[in-house]
């Protein structure tokens, strides 16, 4: 009789109403809440670098569409006591897409073609090289981050040598790893 009266209550009562389903995490811009989104259209950052190969480079990143971006940056390496020293230097245009926001953290990959020159024994040889990275950036403020890229970059150098016998050297490096502070305006 008891067993009655609880499924009658129970009965009575109705069934209960359909929960919503929790929400999902939001892979929102990395600094949206405060509402400046580094990643969008028309965006400019000035990037300060320190490659794992080479010398340390400045550039510019402008956004040319949301969570795309375009890359410069410039390296130099000049010895000017004793003169005679061969400089090099480096120039890198890449393209960096931001696929993945959560928060304040970004991951990005990012192709990329650099020319330069380096040196060979004493001389300074030319070169071209095809890359690719892999990082991720955290922000530390709306304007201002840090990161870090992995890569890999194939080389072909001595490409302008005048000497009969000499040939093209290929070579694969990490030189396009590295740690970076980047200025967002």
């Amino acid at each position: 009789m008891l067993l009655c009266a609880l499924l009658a209550a129970a009965a009575a009562a109705g069934s209960p109403a359909k929960a919503d389903p929790p929400e999902l995490p939001s892979i929102a811009p990395a600094t949206a809440a405060e509402g400046f989104t580094f990643d969008a259209k028309r965006n400019l950052g000035v990037e300060f670098a320190l490659p794992g190969g080479g010398a340390p480079t400045v550039g510019l990143t402008y956004f040319v569409a949301d969570a795309v971006a375009l890359r410069l940056d410039f390296g130099l390496n000049a010895t000017l006591s004793p003169s005679g020293t061969p400089a090099t230097f480096s120039f890198l245009l890449g393209l960096r897409f931001y696929q993945l926001k959560r928060d304040r953290v970004a991951v990005f990959l990012e192709p990329s073609l650099l020319f330069g020159r380096n040196l060979i024994g004493a001389e300074g040889a030319e070169y071209i090289g095809f890359g690719g990275a892999v990082g991720v950036e955290y922000f530390f403020a709306d304007h201002l981050s840090a990161g870090a890229q992995l890569g890999l970059l194939l080389s072909l150098s001595n490409l302008g040598s005048n000497a009969a016998n000499a040939s093209v050297i290929t070579q694969l490096s990490t030189g396009t790893s590295g740690l970076f502070a980047r200025v967002y305006f």
